[in-house]
């Protein structure tokens, strides 16, 4: 039977029309990806149809992209959208998407390096504070989607070193992520979330948290200035003993005492003990 899709015309034009060679396929690859991420650039001239259809087609197919990039960075990046409104935000995705193409095929990757395209991002600089949000949500979007980790327990720290704890050293469980910041970033999170307390008295104030994810859910530990330098002392491979007197430095009012515990509740350390204290 014949097939009732073929035509006379189509096979014509699939019998003109030759297989390009691997560096032919690359450059016209290339060619459709430029007009993707360059408006009003219609590679019209890549397809046998009537070009004005041709553009109308390929202008729909750039729209889908662009809304992807839309929905993927509202979805890592909630906040900044709150704060910044849909147009800019739409704006902001089209010209990140840009400047920054996704190389690999997961969408949920497209927003890394957004905070840092932030940081030079010329209609931000009034609001010096977004860069440093843009940090916080990524680093709980990367929280979200990071492979489990079993967690330090009370028993098992015990059982690393009954007569010296002090000499343990420890590995933050991943996905833990440090931020310190200049703007109390941690204050505007909270700020819009579903228990909404109030927008920060001084968004000036500097913040420091630990984002984690101790169950299923990602969350944003406030931190004080001891226990923030407590905790870089031991993701930079610190004993436990010098990385609490290190907060305890920083910070007068630091109590290691109390910390600790709240850490290992919070499953902040990994629980496979560090090469150093193998067969303690």
């Amino acid at each position: 039977m014949p097939d009732p899709s073929a035509s006379p015309e189509r096979d014509a034009a699939s019998a003109a029309t030759p297989c390009p060679d691997s560096s032919e396929l690359a450059r016209l690859q290339a060619r459709f990806a430029a007009g993707l991420l360059t408006a009003g650039d219609d590679p019209t001239e890549l397809f046998c149809s009537d070009a004005a259809r041709s553009a109308r087609r390929f202008a729909l197919y750039r729209g889908n992209l662009t809304a992807n990039w839309e929905r993927s960075l509202g979805n890592a990046y909630p906040v900044l959208l709150r704060l910044v409104g849909e147009e800019f935000f739409r704006a902001l995705g089209r010209e990140f998407g840009r400047a920054r193409p996704l190389t690999v095929g997961d969408l949920n990757c497209f927003g890394d390096g957004l905070p840092e395209f932030l940081d030079s991002f010329g209609p931000v600089a009034d609001f010096p504070y977004v860069p440093d949000m843009a940090r916080l949500e990524w680093a709980l979007h990367r929280a979200h989607y990071a492979a489990d980790m079993p967690a330090l327990d009370f028993a098992a720290l015990a059982a690393m070193d009954a007569n010296g704890l002090d000499t343990v050293q420890l590995r933050l469980r991943a996905p833990c992520t440090l931020l310190c910041s200049g703007w109390d970033i941690v204050g505007i999170w909270q700020a819009h979330q579903v228990q909404t307390p109030d927008w920060p008295a001084d968004v000036g104030q500097p913040s420091r948290c630990l984002v984690h994810r101790p169950r299923w859910r990602t969350e944003v530990m406030p931190l004080t200035p001891g226990a923030f330098n407590a905790l870089l002392a031991i993701a930079d491979g610190a004993s436990l003993g010098a990385a609490l007197e290190a907060g305890a430095q920083a910070d007068e009012c630091f109590d290691p005492a109390a910390a600790l515990p709240r850490w290992l509740e919070a499953g902040v350390f990994a629980a496979t003990a560090s090469p150093d204290n193998a067969g303690r």
